[in-house]
């Protein structure tokens, strides 16, 4: 794909997706592969910024993952690209004992955690030309198309030596502007086309504007340790599971079937957070006949305290200005409905906002509620447009799709019908609302896909988390 005006790319991916064919093994080798991972990349997930020494998000992930059988291995190396951590793969002759090499600690696993930042996508200075920059609109789309080319042949390289591969998808700096930040959200959303699973460490930290959130970082060009802990937070926690089991990546159902809810079930289908989740991604497609509640959030909110820390800094001293986030302990409920024939989504503080479009007009209806934890910000869109934004910090472990949840609370369930239930464990910006509205999937960092059409209410996200079905309220059908 070549690289071209900003605005158009959405446009062009959608395409993409919507042609996107059936997914292909992870790799070539069927055999029993060791649960062993390694992150192999750049400075980030080297842990660079992490002033609690905690390892950065590789080391958050570490923590989860080792208590259930896996390992968790570093081999990566600041200011890698997509060039020059190729001779980081494997030795050629005899290795030196100075480079993390990839192959020598046999993984069966690699997450490749690259950077456009590390790649030269920066504007040069005007008068200033240097190769570690773009010093064109033309240079900035040909550092975009080396980075794409470069991640796939690393790619199809680990898959040649029986790993399988997980992106990291490109993610901020603090000194991005527009021009980086759209070839950051095109370039993710290309990779969301491939048939690789994906890490969406932009989504967790993204400030709506390409750069680090505030409080998430101590200079540019690295997150802290909170922003490592949010980056951590993109990653599904059954994701290996998920891949060890051949999970196969998930393609869009073109099947015509929905899931109808009649009655007043509390929870006609239940997802169940059981590790931290903080910025989401909830969508679902929904025909509704009168008013009711269509969804519901349940979790607790996230407080934040901010100080300022000192750390050595090459040959000086640092200071910045770091957010701890800590759930209150205080449950909150936020729910989508259908009142007065009208969208709205009620928040965790009780706030609400309003879509002047028609719900209860017996149409489908494309619904996308995402919310930005570093940010503090939900967002509502309806049909692919932003309906409104809310201030909050919420930290979900309950999704529920046709009804109200508790059984405290006085709504009743909408009469409706869905399909396309998608559940992100990030953020998600306009152009992935975008890509969604118009019919694609993006695969990286889904925790649930169930389509509702086919094949009950089966899970095709690359997790292992499962969908609870309440028989009496909701049932699976073909009929319009």
């Amino acid at each position: 794909m070549r690289f071209t005006d900003s605005r158009r790319i959405p446009i062009l991916l959608i395409a993409l997706f919507l042609l996107a064919g059936s997914a292909a093994a992870q790799s070539s080798d069927d055999g029993e592969r060791p649960r062993r991972i390694a992150l192999w990349g750049s400075s980030v997930p080297n842990g660079t910024g992490d002033e609690l020494n905690l390892g950065g998000y590789t080391g958050r992930l570490r923590e989860l993952l080792e208590p259930r059988g896996w390992e968790v291995l570093n081999v990566s190396r600041g200011g890698d690209n997509t060039i020059t951590i190729t001779p980081r793969f494997e030795p050629d002759g005899e290795p030196d004992p100075g480079t993390r090499y990839l192959t020598p600690v046999d993984p069966g696993y690699v997450v490749i955690a690259l950077s456009l930042g590390n790649e030269g996508i920066m504007r040069c200075p005007p008068g200033q030309p240097s190769p570690r920059c773009a010093d064109s609109r033309e240079a900035a789309d040909a550092v975009a198309q080396q980075f794409a080319d470069g991640l796939q042949r690393l790619i199809a390289r680990a898959r040649e030596h029986g790993i399988v591969p997980v992106v990291g998808l490109t993610y901020t700096r603090g000194d991005f502007n527009e021009a980086e930040y759209a070839h950051t959200r095109a370039t993710n959303l290309l990779i969301n086309t491939w048939d690789v699973p994906s890490v969406n460490l932009l989504g967790a930290i993204d400030d709506g504007y390409g750069r680090w959130a505030r409080g998430f970082f101590p200079e540019p060009i690295h997150p802290n340790a909170a922003g490592h802990t949010e980056m951590f937070h993109a990653f599904v926690p059954t994701l290996f599971d998920a891949l060890e089991a051949g999970k196969p990546t998930p393609t869009r159902s073109a099947a015509d079937g929905f899931a109808r809810v009649r009655g007043r079930g509390r929870s006609p289908m239940t997802l169940n957070v059981d590790d931290t989740m903080r910025s989401f991604g909830l969508t679902f497609q929904v025909r509704a006949e009168g008013d009711g509640t269509i969804a519901s959030i349940g979790g607790q909110t996230v407080g934040h305290e901010v100080d300022w820390v000192t750390v050595p800094f090459r040959r000086a001293e640092l200071d910045f200005e770091a957010l701890t986030l800590t759930p209150t302990g205080r449950r909150f409920q936020a729910t989508i409905a259908i009142l007065n024939g009208r969208w709205v989504y009620t928040s965790a503080n009780g706030n609400a906002v309003t879509s002047p479009q028609p719900g209860a007009d017996g149409q489908w209806h494309h619904v996308t509620l995402t919310h930005h934890v570093a940010r503090g910000q939900t967002h509502f869109h309806v049909d692919g447009r932003l309906v409104g934004t809310i201030d909050e910090r919420l930290q979900p472990d309950r999704f529920v799709l046709g009804g109200p949840g508790p059984d405290w609370s006085t709504a009743v369930p909408a009469p409706a019908d869905y399909r396309d239930w998608m559940v992100h464990r990030a953020g998600l910006n306009a152009d992935e609302v975008g890509v969604l509205h118009g019919g694609g999937l993006l695969q990286s960092s889904l925790e649930l896909y169930a389509p509702l059409s086919d094949d009950g209410f089966e899970n095709r996200a690359q997790s292992m988390s499962a969908v609870q079905v309440d028989g009496r309220a909701v049932s699976a059908t073909t009929e319009d």
